[in-house]
């Protein structure tokens, strides 16, 4: 459903307060809104190709290039903006000691 001119304005209004306000979010909003579709097609598309391109090798019994398409596949997919995410407990594992906020007590 299309927004009249009156409900426009107020986003626009709104989004200027937003980026007025915390300028790092509305970068990260913005660039997450601009081509996140099209990024994400493109990743997927990525990993179809690569996916069918390992499952073709394992049948014909080479599993060596498979390895190989499987280590360009997630090359690419670096290549192009992809970071994985990791577990929380991992995160928290990999994350060198310092000095932490402090514990809130009982």
């Amino acid at each position: 459903m299309p927004l009249d001119d009156a409900e426009r304005s107020v986003l626009a209004e709104t989004e200027r307060s937003l980026a007025a306000d915390d300028p790092s979010f509305a970068r990260r909003w913005h660039r997450a809104s601009g081509s996140g579709g099209r990024a994400s097609r493109i990743r997927l598309a990525v990993v179809v190709v690569g996916l069918l391109l390992i499952v073709g090798l394992f049948w014909l019994g080479l599993p060596g290039q498979a390895l190989v398409i499987l280590l360009l596949t997630v090359g690419v997919l670096l290549g192009i903006g992809w970071r994985p995410r990791l577990p929380q407990s991992l995160r928290d594992e990999l994350t060198p000691p310092g000095p932490r906020a402090p514990d809130p007590g009982p």
